[in-house]
């Protein structure tokens, strides 16, 4: 396994891996369409950015089969910082799926509360493909909960 930055050479594997992740996930249900154009344009303006993080993961067979995006904000009440998970998946199948997935967010983690000085990370299962599974990987990792996230859409 190994984990790039994104950048030139990889990021349209990283935008195909979030093409796959709305497309399993609940924005693939009930959300807008995936446009691609515009997911490469975020992406590529979110790697320029240096309050952006972005990783990919390669497997041992030299797939790209995973990614991780977040990034660092200032509380609306204070000058601290904290980290928000944007994106996190690994693609069902891969070899070590749960290892490589936990080496993406670990690095993020690492990323918000070492280099950024981030107090917090907050994270969550917006996509709602595996929802048991995620919980167990988060309370492995020494996530606690910090609340609910609720979804209002007109029909």
């Amino acid at each position: 396994m190994q984990i790039e930055a994104v950048d030139a050479n990889n990021i349209a594997h990283c935008v195909n891996l979030g093409k796959e992740l709305v497309a399993l996930g609940s924005f693939g249900q009930t959300g807008p369409a995936f446009e691609w154009e515009v997911a490469f344009r975020s992406t590529w303006a979110s790697v320029q950015d240096p309050d952006y993080y972005i990783r990919v993961a390669v497997d041992d067979s030299g797939a790209y089969c995973g990614f991780v995006g977040g990034h660092v904000t200032q509380f609306f009440f204070s000058t601290a910082l904290m980290g928000v998970e944007d994106a996190w998946y690994v693609r069902e199948g891969t070899p070590s799926r749960t290892k490589i997935a936990v080496t993406l967010m670990r690095g993020f983690v690492s990323w918000c509360l070492d280099a950024k000085r981030a107090v917090l990370v907050q994270t969550g299962d917006i996509a709602a493909i595996n929802s048991l599974a995620v919980d167990a990987i988060y309370k492995h990792m020494g996530f606690k909960r910090f609340g609910t996230i609720y979804k209002y859409a007109r029909d």
